[in-house]
């Protein structure tokens, strides 16, 4: 049981799989995933979803993938220098229909691990918002998604340290410790700080216990 247990841990974090739309508020989520990868050994899979089938919009599509593919790379190369890990590998994938049912679809099929995404992309009231898209997401896939805060983000993300210290909400429940595997995961390969958090009602505080 044990050797299961280790044979599971280790493809936690295989397969990221993060969406982009073409905005750079999407792209936020890209250091993050760089992070894992390079340090962790993941292999990524970036995918645009488009639900237009026009040849020349496939192309513009292809052009902006291989131009992330190219720039996630080698942020995810800053790591595996110190790691010493292999280079990594980064695929895309152009998908036409429903945004959040082909992201659903496709993380289904490739088994991904985990979806590494924004939670708000495109910009404008005509168009989709990634937020939406993500919480449906989030809704319907059996797969870990880490959701991104797009507001606020800065330029300079790449040159800090991004996963250094994890809050961990719990309530008690078995249902909440289905994360700890992820977070022992985490913290004995990228040494980050973990902080066990629970909220108790005033009630149930008993002081000097």
């Amino acid at each position: 049981l044990y050797q299961d247990y280790l044979r599971k841990r280790s493809r936690m974090y295989e397969k990221i799989l993060v969406p982009l739309d073409g905005s750079a508020l999407a792209e936020v989520a890209l250091p993050y995933a760089e992070d894992l990868a390079g340090r962790l050994g993941s292999e990524v899979t970036l995918v645009y979803v488009s639900e237009l089938t026009e040849a020349p919009s496939q192309h513009m599509h292809q052009l902006y993938l291989q131009k992330m593919v190219e720039s996630t790379k080698q942020g995810a190369e800053r790591y595996t220098n110190k790691s010493g890990r292999k280079s990594i590998q980064v695929r895309s994938a152009i998908l036409v229909g429903n945004p959040a049912e082909k992201i659903v679809e496709h993380a289904d099929k490739e088994d991904i691990a985990l979806i590494v995404m924004a939670t708000h992309g495109q910009s404008g009231i005509k168009q989709r918002a990634l937020g939406s898209v993500a919480d449906k997401v989030v809704r319907a896939t059996k797969c870990p998604v880490a959701l991104i805060r797009a507001n606020g983000a800065h330029s300079d993300m790449r040159e800090k340290g991004i996963l250094n210290k994890v809050l961990v909400p719990l309530d008690g429940s078995k249902q909440d410790e289905t994360v700890i595997p992820y977070i022992e995961e985490l913290a004995s390969k990228l040494e980050v700080e973990v902080i066990l958090f629970q909220v108790l009602a005033p009630e149930c505080y008993i002081p000097g216990t």
